[in-house]
């Protein structure tokens, strides 16, 4: 029970046992009564200065909890006018004004960190003790897949590891991390984009490799073409091609961007398909918007993708290939086939510089297309859906 509370019984007994001497008093002796009235008037106000000395700061301060136990860290307690009692109040006061100004510190630190992690280019996703994804900022929405994902949940806690998107050009490092928080270490991962600097740092040491045997290839060829048999001449000749097939990977001009019509630009190329499709007896289906799909585009090197492609699509041994502009859920050109199908450990391999499962491929194709795309700001994939069976090679333009 609060004090106030035994204060007022003390009053109402003190005021009873007073009433009862008075009665008593006025009956046996006036003057004495006289005597006591004065006393219970006297003892009235002791009790109203003890309330108001005592009781009231003691309620002051109890208000002043009741902030701190609210967070109202805007409202003061007044000045009670008594010493003791208004050193409390200037001490709590203090402490109002300082744990305010810490929680201001906290919450514009806050503010910067959040609006830091939100513009970061780095996927960060935040976790609870059990794993669960509690937040994560706009990279990490834009990163997350499944793939990265199951990464993610078989990754312990302070480890690195690198992943690659099937049927993508996308490489990431994911880490997980934590930090501690009322006592509790909390999970969280950083996902970065290694796509970049991995397709620099390759590009460097293939054009490096591939120059080098060109040149070393190509003199030795020119020197001695002349001089060998015919057959020996065929096949020097077969091998300068080759080595040359391979140089011009490195040899892909910037893209002359201009705003172009994408499906006008699908349909310019279809003659160049169909001559292909139709000596490999494959059937080919456009399905070609009527509306406008205005991109910016390099046409020859555009053009040039298209039929890899579709050479490609061909080398599955297909019934159909469908040529579909705008694909779902994007602004840019689906190609489809019915072919044989890329499996999933292909699929991690593709895009990879000189990979091809093919008995005598060079794996440039791919690596091509790859570049090109990414000299158009482009996103690609290239992956067999594991229902309906169709492979599909789908560009979407930024």
């Amino acid at each position: 029970m609060k004090l106030k509370y035994y204060f007022f019984l003390l009053a109402l007994g003190i005021v009873a046992l007073m009433a009862v001497t008075l009665y008593a008093t006025f009956h046996s002796h006036p003057t004495l009564f006289y005597i006591t009235e004065a006393s219970v008037v006297l003892m009235a106000l002791y009790l109203w200065l003890f309330y108001h000395k005592t009781i009231r700061p003691y309620d002051t301060l109890i208000g002043g909890m009741e902030l701190v136990r609210e967070l109202d860290l805007t409202t003061r307690l007044a000045p009670s006018g008594q010493h003791e009692t208004d050193v409390i109040v200037r001490t709590f006061n203090d402490l109002l004004n300082r744990l305010r100004s810490e929680h201001i510190t906290l919450e514009e630190q806050y503010t910067f960190l959040s609006l830091l992690i939100e513009a970061s280019p780095m996927g960060i996703v935040q976790c609870d003790i059990d794993g669960n994804i509690t937040s994560m900022n706009s990279a990490a929405r834009q990163i997350l897949s499944p793939t990265i994902e199951e990464a993610m949940r078989s990754l312990p806690l302070g480890e690195t590891t690198t992943v690659r998107i099937p049927g993508e050009a996308k490489l990431f490092r994911i880490s997980h991390q934590s930090f501690p928080d009322r006592g509790y270490r909390h999970p969280f991962f950083l996902i970065e984009s290694l796509t970049s600097e991995v397709r620099l740092a390759e590009k460097a040491a293939y054009e490096r490799v591939i120059r080098m045997i060109a040149h070393e290839v190509n003199n030795s060829v020119a020197g001695i073409v002349n001089k060998v048999p015919e057959d020996e001449a065929h096949r020097l000749l077969a091998l300068s091609e080759f080595v040359t097939r391979f140089a011009n990977v490195v040899k892909i001009p910037q893209p002359q961007l201009q705003l172009c019509d994408l499906s006008e630009e699908v349909e310019a190329c279809r003659p160049f398909l169909e001559n292909l499709c139709t000596r490999a007896g494959v059937r080919l289906n456009f399905q070609l918007t009527e509306e406008a799909i205005p991109v910016h585009l390099d046409t020859v090197l555009f053009q040039q993708v298209l039929i890899n492609i579709v050479k490609n699509s061909i080398e599955a041994e297909p019934k159909t290939i469908w040529i579909e502009t705008p694909p779902k859920g994007g602004w840019g050109v689906c190609i489809t086939d019915n072919g044989r199908g890329i499996s999933p450990d292909v699929a991690q391999n593709l895009f990879t510089p000189f990979f091809s499962t093919k008995p005598k491929g060079q794996g440039i194709g791919l690596l091509l297309i790859r570049d090109i795309l990414t000299a158009h700001h482009c996103t690609f994939s290239l992956l067999t859906d594991p229902e309906d069976h169709l492979t599909r090679f789908t560009i979407l333009f930024q």
